[in-house]
């Protein structure tokens, strides 16, 4: 646990600026400080006792949301299938916490690597990437990656990556320093003095390529901490009332600990212990949860003291927050509300229902994870090469989005298929969207062509 608290102070550090503005990062103070305060909320670093985690929950509930239904396609022939079974076991499954991660700290980075034959990912977080240029489209063209480690001795180090697109291609360059007791960074050491980085150059040029080595997940939202090309947090607006209902989430369970039930001794009551011959309750501990002092009249010198507990009170305003907290991060009115009488709604009442919801996830998926998700696809395909790790032949790659969570699979299903039948639809456009595949897989998994003409419901529809 020190060790991961002095590495992520080395983060918090970088982002005061000092080795920042070193690295040649431009970000301002006040970016600087909304990074941390999206961190604190998501990692829960300086909060309440008692917290809805609603910096977690929100990112899970729209990492949830866009990465249900994503579809990685790498074409169709031998090269496409390698890369397809790539894909499908290294690359997918870390999708939830890459977005979840963009998410919370506005963007987040798909990074590929070559390992024993096969193509991995590691997701690098908002706090560890240090933007140096924004090229075309506020693609990252240039800036530093930091990664952490500790030596034998327990020492805390950082690797410091920079990248840049050159008239050459994509230059890379690796520094190892170690990290002062407060967190800067000190001296520099050998990558191999680390067996984690022992394997990588400290100095790299890979030509033949168009684009940094990663893909750059971020959320679409419009920058409204200093209006740089920097991508802010899905709750950036919302920081305030995440706040707001831990607090009244804090005051919920206070009420609950002090309103238990009590019973008011007058102190005469009290029977003295015969041994010490003080009284056997402890007047002084006036919050007791069982006992407190008053003068009682004597014809009763004892009483019940039980508050009612204002829940409904609570419940409204909470409720209330969260509508205030679903507007400000784009979301459907109700998403977080708990209802046992009404359950969960259905897929066809969500499509009209949960508009606004929907409209921000496809946001997020079509201006904030296609074009990452195309990058890393076009790495893997890169290093593929490089490594010599599959055949020769075509990779094709997509990237595309069901809807089904927001409508109903069957209904879209009989109106596509409707419109192939009438020959409107192409029906391997049918095939590649039910199956989430290319268009040449659909054409290769249609049946083969005997002659006849093939037939949707008895009717011709051709090739077209």
């Amino acid at each position: 646990m020190n060790i991961l608290n002095t590495l992520r102070g080395a983060i918090m550090k970088l982002l005061n600026m000092r080795d920042a503005r070193a690295l040649g990062c431009d970000m301002t103070p006040a970016m600087a400080d909304a990074v941390r305060q999206w961190d604190d909320l998501f990692y829960l670093t300086n909060q309440p006792q008692h917290s809805l985690k609603m910096a977690a929950t929100l990112t899970s509930t729209m990492a949830t949301l866009a990465t249900s239904e994503l579809t990685l396609s790498a074409g169709a022939g031998a090269r496409a299938d390698w890369m397809q079974a790539q894909l499908d076991a290294n690359l997918l499954p870390n999708l939830f916490e890459a977005v979840q991660l963009a998410g919370a700290g506005g963007m987040a980075a798909v990074k590929p690597y070559v390992d024993g034959g096969s193509i991995y990912v590691e997701i690098i977080p908002r706090g560890r990437i240090f933007p140096e240029y924004w090229g075309p489209n506020r693609r990252l063209d240039a800036g530093y990656f930091t990664d952490f480690d500790k030596l034998d001795d327990g020492t805390a180090v950082v690797r410091v990556e920079h990248f840049a697109m050159e008239d050459g291609g994509l230059h890379i360059t690796n520094k190892a320093y170690r990290l002062k007791e407060a967190g800067f960074m000190g001296s520099e050491i050998p990558l191999i003095d680390v067996p984690r980085w022992a394997g990588l150059q400290s100095d790299l040029l890979v030509g033949g390529v168009d684009r940094p080595h990663f893909g750059l997940l971020r959320m679409p939202g419009v920058n409204t901490v200093d209006g740089s090309a920097y991508p802010v947090s899905l709750y950036a607006n919302a920081v305030d009332s995440i706040r707001e209902l831990d607090a009244t989430y804090y005051d919920f369970f206070w009420e609950r600990s002090t309103g238990k039930r009590r019973m008011i001794l007058d102190r005469a009551a009290a029977m003295k212990d015969p041994v010490s011959g003080k009284p056997a309750v402890n007047f002084k501990e006036l919050a007791s949860d069982y006992y407190m002092t008053l003068d009682m009249p004597d014809e009763k010198p004892w009483d019940d003291y039980t508050p009612n507990f204002r829940f409904a009170e609570y419940k409204t305003a909470m409720e209330t927050q969260l509508r205030m907290l679903e507007m400000q991060v784009g979301f459907s009115q109700g998403t977080f509300a708990i209802d046992p009488k009404t359950g969960r709604v259905t897929a066809t009442q969500i499509i009209s229902d949960d508009k606004t919801t929907y409209n921000t996830i496809k946001a997020i998926q079509d201006r904030g994870m296609v074009t990452g998700l195309q990058d890393v696809l076009y790495w893997y395909d890169a290093y593929a090469t490089l490594y010599h790790l599959a055949p020769a032949g075509s990779f094709a790659p997509s990237v595309s989005f069901g809807d089904s969570i927001f409508e109903d699979t069957g209904t879209e299903f009989a109106r596509r298929m409707q419109m192939a039948d009438a020959k409107y639809l192409r029906p391997e456009l049918l095939i590649a969207w039910y199956f989430g595949v290319s268009e040449d897989k659909a054409r290769e998994m249609m049946p083969a062509d005997t002659g006849d003409t093939l037939t949707f419901a008895g009717l011709p529809t051709g090739r077209a």
